[in-house]
């Protein structure tokens, strides 16, 4: 769990760093900076799932995952619009924005959430991290920090409630590969991260031409996934 937290600080200390920042400069400047971060954010997600989907063996190219990617997407796209959980989120972003008198807290912590905990080194890290390698999260640590100066920056202190959620996804993954992770298999965390990176990819196009997507409405994609290695070990064991 140190890790986990480690990475919760780097995040807050981006954060708070930022928010320093964005006093200095004029709005403007951090607008193109975070269509800058967007379209960085959409190159590192198809890049992460060119990673997780394509492999080579005995010479050959090959894909995996593309029916479990399409199926996860298409069905979490579904349940988020019918459970309306970016209009819920917006709502109560907003709520807490005119107690707060903090602006674009929802946008900050949504969108800052989505990009620290789609990809793979969250999945990756954080099972390591469970199983006693706490490498991958200390990189992400530092990558996280200085992705939340940037975001903080331009986006305001919606950015620092993010930590919260890295603790609670990250320390939840953790704890789960510390107690089950010999049931874990590199199929599910490369699946799991293809879908993730899609998201992330969701998360770039909606930083980069404005309310064109909606991430959150996504986020059961990851959900979904997991059911289906569930069901495939349960239906394993007879």
């Amino acid at each position: 769990m140190l890790a986990v937290l480690v990475n919760v600080a780097a995040v807050l200390l981006g954060g708070f760093v930022g928010l320093m920042f964005g006093k200095t400069f004029k709005r403007e400047v951090f607008r193109e900076v975070l269509k800058a971060i967007g379209l960085a954010v959409i190159v590192f997600g198809l890049l992460g799932i060119i990673r997780e989907m394509v492999l080579i063996e005995e010479g050959l190219i090959k894909t995996r995952h593309e029916l479990l990617l399409l199926l996860s997407l298409a069905a979490g796209i579904f349940i988020g619009e019918t459970l309306k959980l970016h209009s819920r989120m917006e709502t109560f972003g907003n709520f807490l924005e005119s107690k707060l008198k903090a602006k674009q807290l929802s946008k900050g912590f949504v969108t800052s959430t989505m990009i620290f905990i789609s990809g793979a080194m969250a999945i990756v890290g954080s099972i390591r991290a469970g199983l006693g390698d706490p490498e991958v999260l200390y990189l992400k640590a530092v990558i996280d920090g200085i992705t939340a100066l940037l975001l903080a920056s331009a986006l305001g202190s919606g950015v620092l409630l993010s930590a919260a959620s890295v603790l609670i996804y990250q320390g939840l993954i953790a704890c789960l590969a510390h107690f089950f992770g010999d049931y874990i298999s590199s199929e599910f965390i490369s699946a799991f991260g293809a879908v993730g990176y899609a998201l992330l990819v969701a998360v770039g196009i909606d930083l980069l031409f404005k309310n064109k997507l909606k991430p959150v409405n996504l986020t059961p994609a990851l959900a979904v996934c997991a059911l289906y290695f569930l069901v495939k070990w349960i239906v394993g064991m007879f």
